[in-house]
């Protein structure tokens, strides 16, 4: 590298510490044609947009200029791919990886970062790289054994290890001890690194007045959490319970439902943003009798918390639905047939049981009308609008079985806009299963929740995935008039579907094993008048059902929540 171009890097690195993003790509432009630049001026020009399109995001910045950010981080996939090539610059690569997770493209970078690795076996970087992409296109077996690697060669690194905790949910094979052993292991770190043996806090001893609940969360928004959670706090008995809302939504973020929920509380707090530390002795200051995290660990979650104590008695419910392997984390929200009476043992938390089940869904006022005439379509249709990082290789195998001997097809629909690399991803599976193209249809997502639950008029009969299964997509399914074919689960999260179905009458979708599965839907198609045996009948009972009876799951959460106290 030469004098100058040694002080121009200098130059554009003191520019990125100081975050003067435009002023790196303003001088690189004056030099003329970028890519004909030294690797090193190439190198921090990608990284200024990266940079600058990961800081509008914190702050905020999107709507119109979504494409114009997302073909700004395409040319900065491109440097950092010349930048790779020229000479093997691992670094580039790295922020290539972290790149695809903005673009969502992952094709090229995939084939870069396991060549490499084949070089660079103990390159951590490189493994949590790869993990995190076969995570995202939901290859859990390869996502799984890279977390792994990446986790025997930095056994004390927590940052970015709740991926592959949560990875642990989609796969199967892995047994609920398996998943409590990674939790116990990550939350001894946590536990350590917050030095909770130490604490000497106390909580102020004087009663309060009603009980202070509270329930923290991301997802106080347009979020499936928070329509379970609606009528809880509309219909909960004020006179006896004081409700807290602590939201860690961004100020951006919030929307109409977050206006709603602000309403609903007795006291609402903002607390995006604030460190670990902060966050805990100001929830301590409340004096909560209950702190509810409905987050786990989801995106956006606020466990630290939990783990120092941040309230008297800490619960988890609803928004992630297996235990978190935490000390201080006192009870996990259940019902009868989540989590069996000899199975309390291999979950970290005491279990608290409904009697019915575990969660009620809000009902709309306006539901679309059923299509009772959907049986004259041409081919049986199938449905499963579960999150695409749900359908495990085991799932596809089965769903493959059943649509490759005759005429019927599959609507998946692909929500969160998980990018062409996860479809074709996906479809490649069901072709190397047997099943063509043609058979699987992905929808994309719809911006009203009405338009989206029109969709499920467009098949006869939904099927349910696993060892993940839907919830809010079951329900939607249900009230839609769709009967929804499940499988027995071996743990709270992969039976959420047989509740469902115990709670709303359909015992006999209900499948023992991938075989009985097969047989099952199979003999749904062959079935006659599905529409009149299920449709309208199936929405009025549901509506009815623990599924939707708000009143009365109002009524035994809080005698639960009494009981406790």
């Amino acid at each position: 590298m030469n004098d100058l171009n040694k002080d121009l890097s200098k130059r554009f690195l003191s520019f990125l510490d100081t975050q003067q993003y435009e002023r790196v790509q303003f001088e690189a432009d004056m030099l003329g044609d970028i890519e004909k630049q030294h690797p090193s001026i190439i190198f921090y020009y990608a990284s200024s947009i990266f940079l600058q399109e990961s800081q509008k995001d914190k702050d905020g910045i999107h709507g119109f200029k979504g494409s114009e950010s997302h073909e700004k981080l395409i040319k900065a996939s491109d440097l950092f791919e010349k930048v790779y090539n020229s000479n093997n610059h691992i670094p580039s690569l790295h922020n290539m990886i972290a790149v695809s997770f903005r673009t969502k493209v992952f094709k090229k970078v995939k084939r870069l970062a396991l060549k490499a690795y084949e070089k660079n076996e103990n390159d951590v970087k490189l493994i949590e790289g790869i993990a995190r992409i076969h995570f995202y296109l939901g290859n859990r077996k390869e996502s799984i054994n890279f977390f792994k690697k990446l986790y025997s060669l930095v056994p004390d690194k927590k940052e970015g290890r709740l991926p592959f905790i949560s990875s642990l949910n989609y796969a199967s094979g892995i047994s609920q001890n398996e998943y409590m052993n990674e939790c116990r292991s990550y939350a001894k770190l946590i536990e350590k690194n917050l030095n909770i043996d130490e604490d000497k806090f106390k909580f102020n001893t004087k009663t309060n007045k009603k009980v202070k609940l509270s329930f923290i969360s991301a997802d106080f928004k347009s979020h499936s959490v928070a329509h379970f959670l609606k009528d809880l706090l509309i219909k909960l008995d004020r006179s006896t319970f004081e409700i807290h809302l602590i939201s860690n939504v961004r100020i951006i973020d919030q929307d109409g439902v977050t206006e709603k929920f602000k309403k609903l509380a007795d006291f609402w707090y903002d607390i995006e943003g604030y460190s670990v530390n902060n966050l805990t002795t100001f929830v301590r200051s409340l004096n909560l009798d209950i702190l509810i995290d409905l987050s786990g660990y989801t995106q956006g979650n606020r466990h630290e918390i939990l783990a120092k104590r941040s309230a008297r008695i800490q619960m988890l419910w609803l928004g992630y639905n297996n235990s978190l392997g935490l000390k201080n984390l006192d009870y996990l929200i259940s019902d009868k047939n989540l989590i069996k009476p000899d199975e309390i043992s291999i979950y970290n938390e005491k279990i608290l049981y409904l009697p019915k089940i575990w969660n009620a869904l809000s009902p709309s006022e306006n539901y679309p009308d059923i299509d009772v005439e959907k049986e004259n379509n041409s081919n049986f249709t199938f449905c499963s609008f579960n999150n695409l990082q749900k359908i495990s290789d085991r799932t596809i195998k089965v769903w493959s079985e059943i649509l490759k001997h005759d005429d019927s097809v599959i609507l998946l629909k692909d929500h969160l806009g998980g990018g062409e690399d996860l479809r074709a991803n996906i479809l490649n599976k069901f072709k190397i299963n047997g099943v063509k193209s043609e058979k699987v249809i992905i929808l994309d997502r719809e911006n009203k929740i009405v338009d989206h639950l029109k969709l499920y008029n467009k098949a006869n009969v939904a099927l349910d995935t696993f060892p993940y299964p839907g919830v809010t997509t079951s329900y939607e399914a249900i009230v839609m008039g769709l009967p929804i074919l499940t499988m027995k689960g071996f743990n709270f999260n992969s039976r959420c579907g047989e509740s469902i179905n115990k709670n709303v009458g359909l015992e006999g979708l209900i499948a023992d094993d991938d075989g009985d599965y097969i047989k099952k839907a199979n003999s749904l198609k062959l079935e006659k008048n599905l529409s009149s045996k299920y449709g309208l009948s199936l929405r009025e009972k549901a509506l009815k059902s623990p599924l939707f009876d708000t009143d009365t799951f109002v009524k035994d959460f809080e005698n639960l929540l009494k009981k406790v106290v």
